[in-house]
């Protein structure tokens, strides 16, 4: 048996996907799945009163495209009642992994003794990671999608501290594609993908005038893979004043001090006096014997009692300048060893960091946004109230430093960095926490981004409003706030999208969809000029490729598109069905109206 797949039937706005769940996170994954994905939901909620139950029972009301089924206890039996083996998918939202589980292999199992020849999509809710990276060998590989919330939200997350527009970087045939708010001259291509202004935006428009969101292909020469060798010595630079300045004591500092000016002094009365020595005999006096004592005792080199009275000083200062410096260059390296591990040990910051971004809060959300950043390479420092906390321990892991501490407080955003940090991400579970550590933020650094998790969708964009306001449409958002299950609720609606939709791309509460589509034989795609794939407001051609595997990125009008194309393009919902229905099998007919009908 294989997965269910996207078939050509399933483009009608009718396939079923069985919900099971009633927290806040199934209610606006339900409401993707139908605003955004044209999905028709039956919720699986159990009776009675509790979480989000009533919120949907009322959503099912007033939208015909959601229904609910209600059970005392919900099981696979529940399941199938609700149309296991007609669903498209099945979605576990239900915050027991252990549950989600055993419902998952109940339904697997049912779908087999029913003889369903193709097995539903399952999107699984799933908090425990090292559960959740050995669910494949339970349910296999096809069609079974396990995710945590915070998988789903790091992404975001960590593309907003980067001052990147959500979603950030996105790899697509070998390629990166990213979002701007205006053109970028080092781009290679660049497709306008909305315009708008204060009263609303357009989709997919021809023109490109006050446009708020560009697509852009980077160039190929355009990402550097080594940093020029001048930034490299610099850090190293950096990170040696800031331990030696955060190990040494004071007392460390003046002897070292004392003693390199006592050895300087010697080396200038070693380099002028250089015609004082005088061949005499030795008398044996007092000075003498003092002189080859202290020589002997410092371990110098052998005493000469000819040599003049201001040379035998200075040797004897030099020589025992040096045995003390031993001790004290001893010290010093021991003092370091322990300063870092006590640092260590009090989650105190261990070496200099700049251009690096502030995490608060290390619970699932953080630690993922933390090691997605890392990922990156990016200098990460995260702050953490509790010790024992698990992500301090993953955070460390992922190569991040993190000081424990109050994030709402001045000296702990300090010892941070912050003034040299590029943005501050607030992901505490308590939305005032993170407000609170995002102004504190903004009063050591006005000029600093944030970055916030806020529960509520409204209380987070007047936030974000608020804080923006003094900025223009056209210009980047200083501060972003997002709503982790919103956020979560879109990303795992995607995973149960089309095949060909390989990403979304959200503005101003409408959605545009980067999409692949093959084009058949006897198409009305088939054999026409690259420019019949566009069409403004619904879709637009980035990128052709032939089934030898070559691609021709931002094709010209004069490109012919064949059978066996991959077509990459930007579409609305509206423009995705168009696109599919351009590319199947059409009778001669109405292959040759059609064409006539778009020219």
């Amino acid at each position: 048996m294989q997965p269910r797949q996207a078939r050509l039937e399933d483009a009608r706005p009718d396939r079923r996907v069985i919900v099971v769940g009633d927290n806040g996170l199934t209610l606006r994954f339900i409401r993707n799945l139908i605003d955004n994905f044209a999905f028709r939901v039956i919720a699986v909620i159990p009776a009675g009163p509790g979480g989000q139950r009533d919120e949907i029972r009322r959503a099912a009301q007033e939208n015909r495209r959601l229904s609910v089924l209600e059970a005392q206890q919900v099981g696979a039996d529940t399941i199938r009642e609700a149309g296991l083996t007609d669903a498209y998918a099945v979605a576990l939202m239900d915050q027991n992994d252990v549950g989600n589980l055993h419902l998952a292999l109940k339904i697997r199992e049912m779908s087999h003794y029913l003889g369903d020849e193709t097995l539903p999509r399952l999107v699984i809710r799933m908090y425990n990671r090292g559960l959740r990276d050995h669910m494949q060998k339970l349910l296999g590989d096809d069609g079974v999608f396990v995710k945590s919330d915070a998988d789903m939200v790091a992404r975001t997350y960590a593309a907003a501290a980067l001052e990147q527009i959500p979603p950030g970087d996105i790899d697509i045939w070998g390629r990166r594609l990213y979002l701007t708010r205006a053109a970028d001259p080092r781009a290679q291509a660049q497709w306008v993908v909305a315009t708008g202004n204060e009263f609303g935006v357009d989709m997919i428009p021809d023109d490109a005038d006050e446009a708020v969101r560009l697509l852009c292909l980077e160039a190929v020469a355009a990402r550097r893979w080594v940093r020029p060798l001048w930034e490299k010595v610099a850090g190293w630079f950096r990170q040696s004043l800031h331990t030696m300045r955060r190990t040494f004591g004071k007392g460390l500092w003046m002897a070292a001090a004392v003693l390199m000016v006592v050895m300087l002094g010697g080396l200038t009365t070693l380099l002028t006096v250089n015609s004082l020595n005088q061949s005499r005999e030795v008398d044996g006096d007092f000075w003498d014997a003092l002189y080859m004592l202290a020589m002997m005792a410092a371990g110098g080199a052998d005493p000469d009692t000819t040599d003049h009275w201001e040379l035998r000083l200075t040797h004897v200062v030099v020589v025992v300048s040096g045995a003390l410096l031993i001790p004290v260059v001893t010290g010093a390296i021991v003092q370091a060893v322990v300063e870092r591990r006590y640092a260590l040990a009090e989650g105190r910051m261990v070496r200099a960091v700049r251009d690096h971004v502030i995490v608060v809060g290390l619970g699932n959300m953080g630690t993922r946004v933390v090691e997605t950043l890392r990922e990156r390479r990016i200098p990460v420092v995260a702050i953490e109230k509790d010790r024992e906390a698990i992500g301090v321990r993953a955070a460390r892991a992922a190569g991040a430093q993190v000081l424990l501490g109050d994030a709402s407080r001045p000296g702990t955003l300090q010892e941070a960095e912050v003034k040299y940090s590029r943005s501050l991400v607030a992901m505490a579970k308590q939305d005032s926490a993170n407000l609170e550590a995002a102004l504190s933020g903004l009063e050591c650094k006005p000029d600093l981004r944030t970055v916030m998790r806020i529960y509520d969708p409204e209380f987070a964009s007047l936030i974000r409003r608020n804080l923006n306001k003094n900025r223009s449409l056209h210009e980047a958002s200083q501060h972003s706030s997002y709503s982790a299950p919103q956020v979560a609720a879109g990303s795992f609606a995607r995973e149960l999208t089309d095949d060909e939709i390989l990403e979304t791309i959200p503005v101003r509460g409408q959605i545009a969809y980067i999409a692949e589509v093959t084009v058949e034989e006897s198409a009305w795609l088939d054999d026409v000029p690259a420019h019949k794939a566009t069409a403004s407001g619904a879709r637009r051609l980035l990128a052709v490729k032939r089934a030898s595997g070559s691609i021709r990125w931002n094709p010209d009008d004069g490109f012919q598109l064949v059978c066996g194309d991959t077509l990459l393009v930007l579409v609305t919902r509206k423009g995705l069905n168009e696109i599919r229905e351009f590319c199947r099998p059409q009778d001669l007919g109405a292959r040759g109206r059609h064409r006539h009908e778009v020219v």
